[in-house]
């Protein structure tokens, strides 16, 4: 498996070549934050026009339903991506995904040194009456994540981490206590800044590209239980010709999905059509994903931002995949640019679970 990871590791450096490069006083908090609020009572979800289907991360926005012809595989879980095909830049309006993209970071603090990683928080960040605060720790990249959560007006704690393109993110959360460190490092900072106690009410954890390993340990330490929400964007892979490693590398992703489509988790997952040839797509693996809930992904289409032309869509509960066309770098920088809709959607989730004042 290790090899799988090494290799998964590897493909992603390759993809990034692209230039993307307390503790005990806040257990028992952290311990309620990992509880399940009751919901408050939503706003009833806007219907779809005929012939779409509504996105729950993105209501505003419905997919059209694809009834033309596509080329049937043997077996939809385990074929490899179709698709294959990216846009130029000017198909993209003229923007280079890989390429730094502005926004105005005025609104949130500079980046401050937590551990490995850095920590940055919107600036008068407020904290809920109990002191509580809702954090995102996000592995592998650290400007398009800060961009992205910016442009969703998200009042989240941000931590990123990223390592160098020959480490693996999975021995730092396997038998340690990185999580709960990064957790106590952060309630320090802010309560320092803050000028008073501070604790984490919700935790996600999100990854980009070969980052999901991290997030696969993460989930399978006793610490995992604390993590509310999980977003993949294009970064989910396994083993290809051995079932056994295939799917012991997906079990944590597996039972995480199975909690979100019941409503317990929110799970969000984004694929490319990127056809890596020594070990199993994302499109792959979010097909085995799927499938696990008996479901099946629905055709359709849509033009996101960044030039995505998004193929496919499956929403069980808190459980949504997103999958786009595309097998070039680009489509891989490009894809970073969901995570705006999955910041939003986690906002509106977490908001609903907070008490009634």
């Amino acid at each position: 498996m290790q090899r799988a990871i090494d290799a998964a590791q590897r493909s992603a450096a390759l993809l990034l070549v692209l230039g993307a490069q307390s503790a005990c006083n806040s257990e028992q908090a952290r311990a309620q934050a990992s509880k399940p609020d009751p919901p408050k009572s939503a706003a009833p979800m806007p219907s779809a026009p005929p012939g779409t289907l509504l996105d729950p991360l993105d209501p505003k926005r419905p997919m059209a339903i694809d009834t033309e012809p596509r080329a049937a595989a043997s077996n939809w879980v385990t074929a490899r991506p179709s698709f294959q095909a990216s846009r130029t830049r000017e198909q993209r309006g003229g923007i280079e995904p890989c390429a730094p993209q502005a926004v105005d970071t005025s609104g949130f603090e500079a980046w401050a040194n937590v551990g490995r990683g850095k920590f940055t928080a919107p600036r008068g960040l407020a904290l809920g009456d109990d002191g509580s605060f809702d954090l995102v720790i996000h592995l592998l990249g650290d400007e398009p994540i800060r961009r992205e959560l910016i442009e969703s007006h998200q009042p989240f704690a941000l931590y990123s981490l990223t390592v160098g393109t020959n480490q693996s993110y999975a021995p730092l959360f396997t038998g340690t206590q990185l999580q709960a460190s990064i957790i106590a490092g952060i309630e320090q900072a802010l309560s320092k800044r803050l000028g008073k106690p501070a604790h984490m009410r919700h935790l996600a954890m999100s990854a980009w590209s070969a980052g999901f390993v991290g997030i696969e340990a993460a989930l399978a330490q006793p610490a995992g239980k604390a993590i509310d929400a999980v977003i993949l964007i294009d970064g989910l892979h396994a083993p290809r010709g051995n079932d056994l490693a295939f799917k012991a590398q997906m079990q944590p992703f597996v039972d995480f999905a199975a909690r979100a489509a019941r409503g317990e988790r929110s799970f969000f997952v984004s694929h490319s059509s990127i056809d890596p040839p020594d070990f199993a797509s994302t499109t792959e693996c979010a097909h085995y994903l799927i499938a696990s809930l008996a479901g099946k992904p629905q055709p359709v289409r849509r033009s996101d931002r960044f030039g995505l032309d998004l193929v496919e869509f499956f929403s069980q509960g808190g459980f949504q995949v997103r999958g786009y066309s595309g097998h070039d770098r680009a489509d891989h920088c490009a894809q970073l640019a969901v995570l705006r809709d999955a910041f939003t959607a986690l906002g509106a989730r977490w908001n609903a679970r907070k008490p009634n004042p």
